[in-house]
């Protein structure tokens, strides 16, 4: 297989940045992304990830996977629903220092800045051990070693190696959802929250965020690699949903089952709570497929 985008997997990272791009039309996309990707680079301790849109991705000579479109509103009145922001270029920076990243942020912009417009830039952290601010420890079920490569990588074919890409910002309700008890709270979620052990039987609701995204089809997990963070200040704050997945299938029934419109119609309660004021997908290709185009 080809090689995957290396900051797809590197963990230990206490500071991200997202950047999603809105491109002009005629803009010459291919100079801007290889001087990003080479500015940011160039910064110690920096991860680089980089995924575009279906149209981008052609734009510079690819060929999108099979499957991958543009974002669409999922839900309906009178419940909550996922909004869809479809961008064309997206980077994910991520590592240790703030301020270095910082500066990798800033030389993204500069190498973008003639062609596209910054329609999202959002700066994160890791909050406590690992933590939604919703003080639950996020991506518990994440696939583990080697699972990992096959829940995020397209395993065959001309996209081998590439991953489809999730991203929502998430705005919390911080107030309403820490005016429920603990164990209401963990009703919501579908785990325990001081130790993140998953709920069992009669004690794990129906419409709990575990019950409603854990799923199989044809008796397979729909497993994704979740790389989500914490972001905000004391006004906005809440968390930028980030997943790979090697098939587009896997967000979507998860999408689908949390906002009510699969046969059971039940919603999954963290949507109560929080607002996905974003929604892209996204093709990160290989490091492989990203050489080929930008040289």
């Amino acid at each position: 297989m080809a090689t995957a985008q290396m900051g797809i997997f590197t963990e230990g990272s206490t500071a991200h940045y997202a950047l999603e791009f809105s491109v002009a039309t005629d803009a010459p996309l291919t100079d801007a992304v290889r001087q990003a990707r080479a500015n940011a680079g160039a910064v110690a301790g920096t991860n680089i990830v980089t995924a575009f849109s279906g149209p981008a991705w052609q734009r510079l000579g690819g060929t999108p996977p099979e499957g991958l479109r543009p974002f669409e509103t999922i839900g309906a009145a009178p419940g909550p629903a996922a909004a869809a922001t479809q961008r064309d270029v997206f980077f994910w920076l991520h590592g240790k220092a703030h301020d270095d990243l910082f500066d990798a942020a800033l030389a993204v912009g500069r190498a973008m800045a003639p062609v596209a417009e910054p329609a999202l830039d959002l700066r994160g952290f890791m909050y406590h051990d690992s933590r939604d601010l919703i003080g639950f420890v996020d991506g518990s079920a994440n696939p583990k070693g080697d699972a990992r490569h096959d829940a995020a990588l397209i395993s065959k074919g001309p996209c081998a190696g590439g991953a489809y890409v999730l991203s929502q910002q998430w705005v919390h309700d911080l107030e309403s959802f820490n005016a429920l008890d603990v164990s209401e709270q963990e009703g919501v979620v579908g785990r325990t929250k001081p130790d993140s052990i998953e709920l069992e039987g009669d004690a794990m609701p129906a419409d709990s965020h575990v019950s409603r995204t854990d799923v199989k089809v044809d008796g397979v997990a729909m497993k994704i690699h979740r790389t989500s963070f914490p972001y905000g200040t004391i006004g906005a704050k809440g968390l930028y949903f980030l997943s790979f997945a090697c098939d587009l299938a896997r967000f979507d029934i998860q999408l689908q089952r949390m906002y009510g419109v699969t046969e059971d119609g039940i919603r999954d309660r963290i949507t109560e709570f929080s607002a996905a004021v974003t929604g892209s997908y996204w093709f990160a290709p290989s490091e492989d497929d990203l050489s080929a185009v930008l040289t």
